[in-house]
């Protein structure tokens, strides 16, 4: 019981010391995004959703190298499995898309903090 109870604390203090740290480095959750999204009327509004379709490009370019390389290691073995090489090069393509999509999304947000500066 101690221990569940030890255990218990530890998790609420890191899940609040979480929350601290997204807010000093002004990380964004995805609820939030999705609020900010139907409400931003700021310049610093749009840059908060700017800097959270960043993050989400380099999360989905990351994983675009991996799948890459995944691709690589089927089609380089000494017996290549053309058929997951494939696979995984399909999807390293569909990742790369949709952090270009990220991005773009990203400039849009900077140009309607941009226009909000000029009002």
């Amino acid at each position: 019981m101690k221990k569940i109870l030890q255990l218990s604390i530890t998790l609420i203090a890191s899940i609040i010391l979480f929350s601290e740290i997204k807010e000093v480095f002004g990380m964004a959750s995805e609820e939030e995004i999705i609020i900010l999204i139907q409400t931003a009327t700021s310049p610093e509004d749009h840059l908060k959703i700017a800097d959270y379709f960043d993050k989400q490009a380099k999360k989905d370019e990351e994983k675009a190298r991996f799948y890459a390389s995944m691709s690589d290691s089927y089609a380089n073995r000494d017996k290549p499995l053309l058929g997951l090489a494939k696979y995984y090069s399909d999807q390293s393509k569909k990742y790369m898309e949709m952090a270009q999509g990220y991005k773009n999304l990203a400039t849009e947000h900077r140009k309607m903090a941009d226009q909000e500066m000029q009002r």
